[in-house]
């Protein structure tokens, strides 16, 4: 159901030349496909699930009973909350913010977007922008391999110019190397028993690629020591760790075992200038992440209601624009009606003053005559308190009166 980058400034024209929408942006990534819609034609929201259907040569029966549709503020309340990283798997994963903004782009490119998607989209980057800044929703490391860095960073300090073993070649090991390359790293060292796969690796990071028997001498330069592999057996013996402390020059190590069963033996936590921290470290400190972003979900709803309501207001005020153009129109046109009809009296040479004073009170009855003939008809008792709570509302008669 996604939509190819290519498919989608192409998705986009289609349900604009078809007339199905005023305004769209399409959302798609590999788990959702959402799109947003302003001024449908006609059909509500099915006519854009046939659409969708269509584009992609579907059959009716795929998309029957699938997915979900949202109206008016709940549209705001659930775009924020994707921005956020509220509706992600993970809570506070910042990937969807700029798949958003992605998103966005190609729709505002291709001229998707108008008045209303356009604020709705810069507010939903404002709240997700709001939501980082004021809740930690986004802080805590969910992920082991969010959880090597972080603990990483804490220990040593700063991971900036840091020297970084890494033994592995596997996707545990390529996504912490992922998050370091983050924090400018001083290098990357790739020791793995396939040199073909530690050659792979090292080309994506810039690394150099070595083979397993090379781990000692790559030890005595390392700051950082990530390791996981599907070894049986210890890749790092206590007793060779001992070794290479003695080489060392006191510096301090500090070793990352993310494999199961350990590559790192138990020993070397123990010996001085060594810090080891295992799988089992690590997936207790993932899992306090994910209970503090649980908790700071509950300030980030609450942020996002308020906006929502606020988003709401603005969008409200939108439905009055063209009744109040109307109203200055009729106004309007009454003050030039009766501007004409006076000028005629200050050519014949009448006081301007009495002039002046003719003319507001002309154009007061002009501009009164057809609400107070209104309030005036006979009508039913609830429509004529409606009328007169209406008036006191616009004209703050019950101010007026003290």
């Amino acid at each position: 159901m996604a939509f190819s980058p290519e498919q989608l400034p192409l998705a986009h024209r289609d349900i604009l030349d078809r007339q199905l929408a005023r305004e769209v942006l399409i959302l798609s990534t590999c788990n959702r496909t959402e799109i947003y819609a302003h001024g449908l034609t006609g059909g509500g929201p099915e006519i854009l699930r046939d659409w969708l259907r269509t584009f992609h040569g579907l059959d009716a029966s795929v998309l029957a009973g699938q997915g979900f549709q949202y109206r008016g503020a709940e549209v705001a309340r659930h775009l924020f909350r994707v921005a956020c990283g509220l509706d992600s798997m993970i809570i506070g994963e910042p990937q969807i913010l700029g798949q958003v903004k992605d998103a966005y782009q190609i729709a505002a490119d291709v001229g998707a977007t108008g008045p209303v998607l356009n604020r709705l989209l810069h507010w939903a980057f404002r709240v997700a922008k709001r939501v980082r800044t004021e809740t930690a929703v986004g802080a805590a490391p969910v992920s082991v391999a969010y959880a090597a860095v972080s603990l990483a960073k804490q220990v040593l300090g700063t991971l900036e110019g840091r020297r970084i073993l890494l033994i592995g070649a596997g996707e545990t090991i390529e996504l912490v190397a992922t998050h370091l390359r983050e924090h400018e790293v001083g290098g990357f060292r790739v020791a793995n028993r396939s040199r073909e796969r530690a050659d792979a690796l090292a080309e994506k990071f810039g690394a150099s690629a070595h083979g397993l028997e090379e781990i000692p001498t790559l030890l005595k330069e390392a700051d950082l020591v990530v390791s996981c592999t599907a070894s049986t057996e210890p890749v790092l013996p206590e007793s060779l760790v001992a070794q290479i402390l003695g080489e060392r020059d006191g510096r301090h190590l500090l070793l990352l075992d993310l494999a199961v069963p350990r590559d790192i033996a138990a020993g070397v936590g123990q010996l001085d200038g060594c810090f080891l921290y295992s799988l089992d470290d690590l997936n207790d400190i993932a899992q306090a992440g994910i209970r503090a972003r649980r908790e700071a979900a509950d300030a980030a709803e609450a942020i996002i209601h308020d906006e929502v309501a606020d988003f709401q207001r603005w969008r409200d005020s939108l439905d009055v624009v063209p009744a109040i153009r109307r109203l200055r129109e009729h106004v309007e046109q009454a003050r030039q009606d009766e501007l004409k009809r006076f000028y005629h009296y200050l050519d014949q040479g009448q006081d301007p003053k009495l002039v002046l004073e003719s003319f507001s009170k002309a154009l007061m009855n002009k501009v009164l005559h057809d609400p107070i003939s209104t309030l005036r008809q006979p009508c039913q008792e609830a429509t004529s308190e409606a009328l007169v709570a209406s008036l006191d509302i616009l004209f703050h008669l019950s101010d007026a009166e003290g």
